[in-house]
Formats: structure tokens, C-alpha cells, sequence
């Protein structure tokens, strides 16, 4: 069994989970947004990008990214395929989950 670390969570006395599944087709993109807590990501299909201030994440079937709290973000397909994808997002259960990011910094697309 393979064991994945997690940054450290936001200091909270409540946290809540938000499990997605999703499927997206080639060529479309996320809003740029944040969550407050860490995310995973595991992609079951297809291929994604994901956009952020520090670099592109380049992501296939059978890779998992974990992002810390507050990092702004934009996911987008990439490849022909559409994208199915798991993502999960712990987080302070006094905040919403996402937040659009207004004025965001320019994201680094992948290579």
C-alpha cells in the first residue's frame, strides 16, 4: 500500500472533505481559484495541466499531485482525450472549499 504525505493543514477546529469526480473534455479549463486546504488530484484518464504562480504541473493517467492551501490555480486538459480525474480538498470547515482568485498572477502553463 502506498502512503501519500500532506502538507500541513490549515490550523482549523473543524475540518470538512470535498471528494470530486470529474470528467472534462480535451481543451477546456478550470477558473483560476484557490481552496482554503490541501488538494490531491489522482487522473483515472487523459491528460491535465495544472496552472499555477510557481510552475505547470503536467499531469497522465495514474498521477497524483498534492497542493498546498491557498495556492492559486487553473486546470486545463490537455492531450485529445477528455480528462476523468479524482480530486480531494481538506480544509477549514468554516470557509468555502474554492474561491475564485481575482487579480491573479500570471500561471506558468506546462511545458
Amino acid at each position: 500500500m502506498n502512503q501519500v504525505l500532506l502538507p500541513p493543514l490549515p490550523p482549523a477546529p473543524k475540518y470538512s472533505m470535498l471528494v470530486i469526480s470529474s470528467y472534462i473534455p480535451a481543451g477546456l479549463t478550470s477558473r483560476v481559484h484557490h481552496h482554503s486546504g490541501v488538494e490531491m488530484f489522482y487522473v483515472l484518464d487523459g491528460e491535465q495541466c495544472l496552472e499555477t504562480p510557481t510552475q505547470g504541473y503536467p499531469m497522465k493517467k495514474g498521477d497524483v499531485l498534492i497542493l498546498p492551501t491557498g495556492l492559486t490555480m487553473q486546470m486545463v486538459v490537455t492531450g485529445t482525450a477528455p480528462r476523468r480525474a479524482l480530486a480531494a480538498v481538506i480544509y477549514d470547515a468554516a470557509q468555502p472549499s474554492t474561491t475564485p482568485t481575482e487579480n491573479a498572477p500570471p500561471l506558468i502553463p506546462c511545458k
